[in-house]
C-alpha cells in the first residue's frame, strides 16, 4: 500500500507542476499581449502628436509668410528679392523642422519595436526554462518513485551451500 501512496503523490506533484506551468505560460502570453497593446497605443499617440506638431509648424509658417508679404506690401517692395528670400528661408526652416520630427518619430518606432522583440525573446526564454524545470521535476519524481519501489523488493535467501559448511563456503 505505501507504494500506491507514493505513486499517487508523484502523480499529483507532476500534475500540479504541469498545471502551474501551463498557467504561467498563459499569464506570460497575456502579459506579452498587453505590452504589445500598450506599445501600439503609445505609437498611435506619438503619431497623433507628430501630426499635431506638423499642423502647428505649417500654421506658423503661413502666419509668418503672411506677415512678410504684408510688410513687403506696406513698404512698397512686394516681389523684391528680400521678400522672396525671406519666404524661401521660412519654407526651408519648416521643411527642416518637419524632417527632424519625422526622423524622431521613426527612431521612436524603431526603439519600440526593438523593445517588443526583446520582451518577446525574454518571454520565450522563460517558457523554455519552465519546460526544462518541468522535465527536471518529472525526472526527479520518476527517480524517487523507482527508488521507493526498488527498496520494497523481497530479498531471496542465500543458497544452502553457502550457508552451511566450512567458513570459506566450501565443503
Amino acid at each position: 500500500m505505501p507504494q500506491a501512496a507514493a505513486l499517487i503523490v508523484v502523480a499529483v506533484a507532476a500534475a500540479a507542476s504541469t498545471y502551474a506551468s501551463v498557467q504561467q505560460n498563459r499569464a506570460q502570453g497575456r502579459a506579452a499581449k498587453a505590452q504589445k497593446e500598450a506599445g501600439d497605443i503609445s505609437a498611435a499617440q506619438q503619431k497623433s502628436q507628430e501630426m499635431e506638431q506638423r499642423r502647428q509648424q505649417i500654421r506658423q509658417q503661413r502666419i509668418r509668410q503672411a506677415q512678410v508679404e504684408q510688410a513687403a506690401a506696406n513698404n512698397g517692395v512686394s516681389g523684391s528679392s528680400g521678400e522672396i528670400g525671406s519666404l524661401a528661408a521660412l519654407s526651408t526652416n519648416v521643411g527642416n523642422n518637419l524632417a527632424n520630427m519625422s526622423s524622431q518619430s521613426t527612431a521612436a518606432q524603431g526603439i519600440g519595436a526593438a523593445n517588443q522583440r526583446a520582451v518577446d525573446a525574454m518571454s520565450n526564454s522563460q517558457q523554455w526554462g519552465m519546460i526544462g524545470q518541468i522535465s527536471s521535476s518529472v525526472g526527479s519524481l520518476a527517480g524517487s518513485s523507482s527508488s521507493l519501489l526498488g527498496n520494497t523488493s523481497v530479498q531471496q535467501p542465500a543458497p544452502i551451500s553457502q550457508s552451511v559448511g566450512t567458513p570459506t563456503g566450501h565443503n
